[in-house]
């Protein structure tokens, strides 16, 4: 049983990454501006997109956590960013962000995409951030 369970799902999986990749073509960028990290990506094609998901994972270990989301437009070859606030609350160093593909039925269709940024913010900005953090 678990046999047939892992052979359908393996036949699943690179369903669901060909269509995310109708969506968005190419691994979605992201930069440091100093105070956030800002994560961008294009689309080719938005039919019966409903929103996309943005997922960080600090450092290389690949444990990736919803940050953000970001609602479709509808337009095809459009652009997108979303800025991270959130980052500074860390230490700063490497992180790695993926865009998930929310269809309207609710699929969540993944992505081999990952994109890793460099981001280091003040010792004082994130002392702050934690404090301001106790207290929410």
């Amino acid at each position: 049983m678990k046999r047939a369970f892992t052979v359908v799902l393996s036949l699943l999986l690179p369903l669901g990454i060909s269509l995310a990749q109708d969506v968005i073509n190419e691994i979605p960028t992201a930069y440091s501006n100093g105070t956030d990290i800002v994560v961008q990506w294009r689309t080719v094609s938005e039919a019966s997109v409903a929103r996309f998901e943005i997922e960080r994972a600090s450092g290389t270990e690949g444990n990736f956590l919803l940050v953000g989301a970001v609602a479709a437009r509808h337009v095809d070859n459009s652009s997108y960013e979303f800025v991270d606030r959130q980052v500074f609350k860390y230490a700063g160093g490497i992180y790695q962000y993926k865009v998930i593909v929310i269809m309207d039925d609710g699929k969540r269709l993944g992505t081999p995409f990952v994109t890793t940024v460099s981001h280091l913010s003040s010792t004082a900005r994130r002392t702050w951030g934690s404090i301001k953090a106790m207290f929410r």
